[in-house]
């Protein structure tokens, strides 16, 4: 049976545990150097003892640590030349005092940051979630040997390194919260748009990097950029001689003005993203309609398939149709032809710039104000948490927040954490990998490469403690000098 688990994130004792606890990450924080000060040997060795114990297998009875521990501890020594004549580290062979508790299933879990805790591992063992080559093991000290592949089934690792799944009157508190804050933010970018849309950018750009939102706003800004181009391309594409000249057709063929009424400003629209062509695209109209080729018989009331077929055949006039036309006409065509290519030439140059001013910059961390943006958001309606709080599948309807469309950390209430998954806080100062083992986190499974060893300079074996401290842990086990 293991130690009962009393007193373990004590702050008055600050003992440091295997364990990604909070607390137990407060203890690591506020521990200082091991006091051997005005200490008899026997005393070091014994507070050594304490500490060192407290981290490496509290959960053992001191009976059964000391029927494994191994007093020859192991090391590699550098073979070759290359150290030869050059300054070599002194190799920590102390601080392998405790690595044979490295080769336990339940420390191995634990190592290979599949559980929050060598407790919480050894929980995962006895409850058959854990795997060593396949066969389930039962045994929290189950002895790897090199090249065995263990795994933990993919829900416990969620579940012991996800946050904590609040309840629901904790989740539709936090909801109530973020509505109110949401709405202030739409009053605040309806009243100033620009303003609000400023200090949203500068708010990323004062974001490290590293930042997770500041890289998936990056991403976003990358994305839209794509979006930009395609358009552009096919805009570009669309802009050609037959397409323009086929819409001034239609601007006369949709108007209610004779041919001689119409004016510039009627062909503003064939030219939307810079109206001053207009002027261009009614001298380009004026030509061709000089020819005789555009009547109020050939354009009023037709599709524009129909009025596509007539372009054709005014940029592409067949050798029948070109010894029908009379000299100034076929002036009036080529007259036509120069001022479309012009109108073209000039119009594929409005769109080119009209598309670069949109696009949104990386570097700068920028993108382009877009007037209506403020128009588009919506306010949320306000909820009763009293009454939703009875019913989860009101609230999760009820909750319509533009980045969460369900109640807060409780995407899915039959997961026993934080759903969408997300780690739990302060994970990171513990998120250290051993040299003796290969982990794959797609897959929930680790290979246990070799036993820890000592090298120059180094151990394998992880410890919040120095050397001094093993040594005196190492002194206190070891008995008549054995």
């Amino acid at each position: 049976m293991p130690r009962k688990a009393t007193l373990l994130k004590s702050l008055a004792r600050g003992r440091i545990r295997t364990s990604f606890n909070k607390y137990n990450l407060f203890n690591l924080y506020k521990k200082g150097q091991v006091d051997f000060r005005s200490k008899t040997l026997y005393q070091q060795k014994w507070t050594a003892k304490q500490e060192t114990r407290a981290y490496h297998g509290e959960h053992l009875t001191e009976g059964r640590w000391q029927a494994v521990f191994n007093p020859k501890l192991d090391s590699v020594a550098q073979l070759d030349a290359s150290l030869r004549g050059g300054e070599i580290q002194e190799t920590p062979f102390l601080l392998q005092t405790y690595a044979v508790l490295e080769k336990r299933l339940d420390f191995a879990v634990f190592r290979a940051l599949l559980a929050s805790s060598v407790r919480q591992a050894r929980q995962f063992i006895l409850h058959g979630n854990v795997f060593v080559n396949g066969i389930k093991i039962s045994h929290p000290g189950y002895t790897l040997r090199p090249g065995d592949i263990f795994h933990v089934k993919p829900e416990k690792v969620l579940q012991a390194l996800g946050a904590r799944k609040p309840s629901i009157q904790e989740a539709l508190k936090v909801d109530k919260t973020q509505i109110v804050l949401w709405n202030k933010y739409v009053k605040m970018a309806k009243e100033k748009p620009r303003a609000t849309w400023e200090a949203k950018l500068a708010k990323y750009r004062a974001m490290p990097d590293s930042h997770p939102k500041k890289q998936e706003f990056l991403e976003f800004v990358d994305l839209y950029n794509k979006t930009i181009e395609a358009e552009e391309i096919k805009e570009l594409h669309s802009c050609t001689p037959q397409n323009l000249l086929t819409k001034i057709i239609a601007v006369y063929a949709n108007s209610n003005k004779e041919l001689e009424a119409l004016t510039a400003s009627d062909f503003s629209s064939v030219v939307s993203k810079d109206p001053k062509l207009g002027q261009l695209t009614f001298d380009c109209f004026q030509e061709f309609a000089k020819s005789g080729e555009i009547s109020e018989k050939n354009t009023k009331g037709k599709q524009m398939e129909e009025l596509s077929t007539l372009t054709n055949e005014l940029l592409f006039p067949s050798e029948d149709a070109k010894k029908k036309l009379s000299d100034s006409a076929k002036v009036s065509l080529r007259s036509g032809k120069k001022h479309l290519s012009e109108l073209v030439k000039e119009y594929s140059r409005v769109i080119r710039e009209d598309y670069d001013a949109k696009k949104g910059d990386q570097s700068a961390v920028q993108i382009p104000f877009d007037e209506n943006w403020a128009k588009k958001l919506r306010y949320h309606p306000a909820i009763d948490t009293k009454a939703l709080a009875e019913d989860e599948s009101e609230a999760q309807k009820a909750i319509q927040l533009p980045w969460q469309k369900h109640v807060y950390g409780r995407e899915n209430p039959n997961r026993p954490y934080f759903t969408p998954w997300k780690p739990r806080p302060f994970l990171g100062p513990f998120a250290i990998l051993p040299h003796h083992l290969e982990v794959s986190f797609k897959t929930c499974h680790a290979v246990y490469l070799k036993d820890p060893v000592a090298r120059p300079g180094h151990s394998e074996v992880i410890s919040p403690f120095d050397l001094p401290v093993h040594e005196r842990a190492y002194m206190y086990y070891v008995r008549k000098g054995k």
